[in-house]
């Protein structure tokens, strides 16, 4: 690269291959997705009209085709990049440092008057910079895609679901740098590079799966409550947790006695049902969780991007 020297050059040369096919795909993806976006946003505006009204036969037959023509494509690239996190650390952060314990060139790369934190912060350094790009663009412009088939179907394209939830915002980048991270961190303990491949998509799957798992409770719930025998207190798009019935005053889990009864509002009212709770996040905490579950995730990658640093002072062997 023009104007790269030194460490920084070496570690570039090292790694160019796996570097440029990140840049191309980058383009690619990228370009597919913005293209989508610009095609979505123009055919939203036919859809103006008919916000909150799927049901009107003006309406219906619009929506379904802009469902099919930018709502499913959408999903397919979303599902894709499900995979990028766990590709950048079995490929990109696993064999990062372990080809050259395993082949014993770092020994020769800390005779040329390298110490072996500068080393570790140059060989870092490249591919987090890389990273935080390619991950950057490619979550803008799916965000941006998102964001225009969403505006226009509504709920039918929940936001809280793993797909759009794990491919856009800026959460998706920061999981793409800690599952980098993990691999590199288990290229220095294990110093094999196929064992450290291997461990790097088991423990960068288990990361990505505990984190959506505790995802709801990054941020504080909303309860609602409301009177009547068929209110709703959760407003439409919410991620809804948990709801039930009011009886004098208290909350208490929903039962489904009454579902089976003939008259299923006359049911409730013997029971002294006089409303309904529920907890849940409304669509407003979609920022908010996105932003949490990335200050999460940049907190484990600075915190395993420090053990890396403890362990070549201290344990590093050559």
């Amino acid at each position: 690269m023009i104007g790269v020297r030194g460490v920084t050059w070496l570690v570039w040369r090292q790694h160019r291959a796996a570097l440029w096919a990140l840049l191309a795909l980058t383009a690619l993806v990228s370009g597919y997705l913005a293209y989508g976006a610009y095609e979505s946003a123009e055919a939203a505006r036919a859809l103006d009209g008919c916000a909150g009204q799927d049901a009107a036969p003006q309406c219906s037959q619009v929506l379904v085709d802009f469902q099919q023509e930018h709502q499913y494509p959408l999903r397919l690239p979303l599902q894709l990049f499900l995979l990028l996190p766990l590709l950048l650390g079995v490929f990109l952060g696993a064999p990062l440092f372990a080809q050259e314990l395993e082949s014993g060139t770092l020994r020769t790369a800390l005779s040329q008057s390298v110490s072996r934190v500068r080393l570790l912060r140059a060989k870092l350094a490249v591919p987090v910079m890389l990273t935080l790009f390619a991950a950057g663009v490619i979550t803008a412009c799916a965000t941006w895609w998102w964001h225009t088939v969403a505006g226009a179907v509504g709920s039918n394209f929940p936001w809280y679901m793993p797909i759009p939830f794990d491919a856009v915002g800026p959460a998706p980048v920061a999981k793409a740098l800690l599952v980098l991270v993990i691999g590199a961190t288990l290229s220095l303990l294990l110093r094999r590079t196929v064992a450290a491949m291997a461990a790097t998509a088991v423990v960068g799957t288990c990361a990505l799966f505990a984190l959506e798992q505790v995802r709801g409770g990054l941020w504080p719930t909303v309860t609602a409550q409301r009177s009547g025998l068929r209110a709703d207190p959760a407003p439409s798009g919410a991620w809804s947790f948990e709801d039930g019935l009011v009886i004098a005053g208290r909350r208490v889990p929903r039962s489904g006695e009454c579902f089976a009864a003939d008259d299923y509002e006359q049911c409730l009212a013997g029971k002294g049902v006089t409303g309904h709770w529920a907890e849940f996040h409304p669509a407003s905490h979609f920022w908010p969780l996105q932003w949490a579950e990335t200050g999460l995730c940049l907190a484990a990658a600075a915190a395993l991007a420090g053990l890396c640093v403890w362990w070549t002072r201290h344990r590093l062997t050559t």
